[in-house]
């Protein structure tokens, strides 16, 4: 392997992360229409943000810088592992927030359920 080369050819690697950023756009223009609870639409759009900006530092890591530059590479790679660190952690914080919508929703719906005379239980 030449190591002036990227790590993959850039005619192989544009392309896809081009799609890649079209369908994150679109999906990102959808989500601010979509009827969900603000905490989750705000995590959602934070993730749709920094995957917009992950795409094309992908694609340079992979596609455009090269190893014989050390210093663009450790670069380039350290963003792209910090931003994917980064979206791992909101999404553990969207299945957090999304158990305590439920629950939320849960609690609601049993003391609605209570406050309808029996419970909701029937003897007999």
């Amino acid at each position: 392997m030449n190591s002036t080369l990227p790590l993959l050819p850039g005619y192989v690697v544009l392309p896809v992360a081009l799609v890649l950023l079209i369908a994150v756009a679109i999906n990102l223009l959808l989500l601010l229409n979509s009827e969900m609870p603000p905490s989750r639409r705000r995590i959602r759009i934070a993730t749709g943000w920094l995957m917009l900006i992950l795409v094309p530092l992908g694609a340079a890591a992979f596609g455009v810088v090269s190893p014989a530059d050390p210093r663009a590479f450790v670069l380039v790679w350290t963003l792209v592992v910090s931003i994917l660190l980064i979206l791992i952690v909101l999404s553990l914080l969207d299945i957090a927030n999304t158990a305590r919508l439920h629950r939320r929703e849960r609690e609601a719906l049993k003391r609605d359920t209570e406050s309808q005379g029996d419970g909701g239980r029937r003897d007999g």
